[in-house]
């Protein structure tokens, strides 16, 4: 799905997203709105803030709600 509608639904029921491509074990994107943006758990490491997306990040349809 695309990420709008992915971030809508994760919202819901306050879980993260993630993308098909980055599997078996994807980032996992949190967005939020603070000053830390989007919070990304990359592979299980160390969390860090404020992600910035690329285009093809924003125009892709696999996003799918984790957590």
């Amino acid at each position: 799905m695309k990420i709008g509608k992915a971030i809508k639904e994760a919202q819901k029921s306050g879980r993260g997203i993630a993308r098909h491509k980055d599997e078996p074990r994807p980032c996992i994107y949190i967005p939020t709105n603070t000053s830390a943006g989007i919070i990304v758990l990359p592979n299980h490491r160390q969390a860090f803030v404020r992600w910035e997306p690329n285009l093809d990040d924003l125009t892709a349809k696999d996003w799918f709600v984790i957590g």
